[in-house]
């Protein structure tokens, strides 16, 4: 079943011109033959793309676009949920990073994804047993619209605080608007911070440990949270890594963000030495999670143990980021 306004053509996947479907639909999935058949959490991804511009009228933040921050079908797809390790659980869509930690003493939530994704994983919490109103933070890695853009309807519905780095704090409450590299490109849901974190800053629910690591660039106040987490005797170092990438982004003479350049190379160092046993990440790509993780349609979540994960990642973003560097430099000297 396709989401209703959206139709199948006899070769390709299309929208009809009155459900203002987003473009990237078509362009991704464009020849798909008639007898293809599709798995169900294609179909849910093009339910939600559908439905998207229909959630974001009743947005209580005029001037959102929920549609323009969805520019991956996995973004939106289901996936159920499945432990990690120990205590920390993946609750959210297929192609972006929303983890569970159970405490005790309360749960915490590590990022939202996009504004549509607050009803999936809310039900995939509530899948595993949970509580909505037992999650009492939600952890923010960056302030941008495909991790932060559900937030605050998690907020509202669990009566989580939210907690965030410092220097995304005015980014969040803006909505993602005036953004050093995408301007008011990719809005959201403004969300309201109830607590900061500096660099190194513990913080303790019962038993629970999360630290915050300053790892700014990405966005300013971008945070990799790192906490320890057992299972039947065997202990992991695990750190949810903050994206270390720079993707179309103004390295070069950016007034919007004149320390960009230094605070990447700080971070990437700085991920580089972590304690590291497992790595997670916001966008799975980053980490190879899906590849290693998935074997013959099951999860083996034994692969995610690798403690060289966050420095091979580190260096493989540090590289991509010194030659986009070079080649603005060279193109900004010819100008000159």
């Amino acid at each position: 079943m396709l989401a209703e306004g959206c139709g199948r053509g006899s070769t390709r996947l299309v929208c009809k011109p009155d459900a203002r479907c987003p473009l990237s639909i078509e362009s991704g999935l464009a020849w798909i033959p008639e007898h293809v058949v599709y798995v169900r959490s294609l179909v849910l991804a093009l339910t939600f793309f559908c439905s998207i511009q229909d959630a974001s009228a009743h947005d209580p933040s005029p001037g959102t676009d929920a549609a323009a921050c969805v520019n991956d079908a996995s973004w939106v797809a289901e996936q159920a949920p499945f432990r990690i390790h120990g205590d920390t659980w993946h609750v959210g869509p297929r192609g972006l990073g929303v983890f569970l930690i159970k405490a005790p003493t309360g749960h915490v939530l590590i990022d939202g994804g996009v504004p549509a994704n607050a009803a999936l994983v809310e039900n995939n919490l509530r899948s595993l047993g949970v509580d909505l109103h037992d999650i009492k933070w939600i952890l923010n890695s960056q302030a941008h619209c495909d991790h932060a853009g559900a937030i605050a309807q998690l907020a509202r519905d669990t009566g989580a605080q939210v907690i965030a780095g410092a220097a995304d704090e005015a980014l969040l409450a803006r909505g993602g608007r005036d953004d050093p590299q995408f301007a008011d490109r990719f809005t959201y849901p403004p969300v309201r911070v109830d607590r900061t974190v500096r660099d190194g800053e513990a913080l303790r629910l019962g038993d629970l440990t999360l630290t915050a690591h300053a790892t700014p660039g990405h966005t300013p106040g971008n945070t990799t949270w790192a906490w320890r987490s057992c299972e039947d005797g065997r202990c992991l170092d695990i750190v949810f890594v903050g994206s270390l990438s720079a993707p179309d982004y103004r390295l070069v003479d950016n007034a919007a963000y004149p320390g960009l350049v230094d605070d990447f190379e700080r971070s990437f160092a700085k991920v580089a030495a972590l304690s590291c046993d497992l790595a997670l990440a916001p966008h799975p790509g980053m980490i190879g999670f899906w590849e290693r993780v998935e074997k013959g349609g099951k999860i083996d979540r034994t692969a995610l143990v690798d403690p060289s994960q966050c420095r091979r990642y580190a260096e493989r973003a540090r590289e991509a980021f010194g030659k986009e560097l070079a080649t603005q430099r060279k193109a900004a000297a010819s100008r000159n």
